[in-house]
């Protein structure tokens, strides 16, 4: 599969899931559980012709599910104990730190994507990236654009 149509492919998945993320956000959950990490397997097995990158559609939801950046969420619940302030979530250091763990524990899903024959160094990035981009993204207070930017962020997966 040529550059140009791999990299076509791979902005068609992260605006899909920029948008099944949104769609999550507004009380379906199924979007962000189950369809973000679908889209993008689909996705990435297109690119690769890798069926085993069908794996990350059942990694992801889980990723997801056990990490959330909630008020009660344990992630959320340690920083308010480390920084010993935010458990109301409005203070700012609090909901960074959260978020951009969150979108480092997320990034790991991916991990079956180097398994499959992607590069280490690209895995190492895209944590990277994730954890400083769901955070960005996570802070705005406008939820469209915070909620359309996490799920963009979670879906640069598909370039490893």
């Amino acid at each position: 599969m040529t550059l140009l149509i791999q990299l076509i492919m791979s902005l068609i998945v992260m605006a899909g899931a920029a948008y099944l993320w949104h769609l999550g956000g507004q009380g379906k959950k199924w979007a962000r559980l189950f369809g973000v990490g679908a889209l993008i397997a689909i996705g990435k097995a297109l690119m690769t012709l890798n069926p085993w990158t069908l794996l990350y559609a059942a990694v992801l939801p889980i990723c997801i599910s056990a990490f959330s950046y909630g008020l009660k969420s344990p992630i959320h619940k340690f920083y308010v104990w480390l920084f010993k302030k935010g458990a109301d979530g409005n203070d700012l250091d609090v909901e960074m730190a959260t978020r951009a763990t969150c979108g480092f524990l997320w990034s790991l899903a991916a991990i079956v994507f180097v398994v499959c024959g992607g590069h280490t160094t690209g895995q190492i990035f895209y944590s990277l990236m994730a954890s400083a981009l769901v955070m960005f993204f996570g802070v705005q207070k406008d939820v469209k654009t915070s909620e359309i930017g996490t799920g963009a962020a979670v879906a640069l997966s598909v370039f490893i």
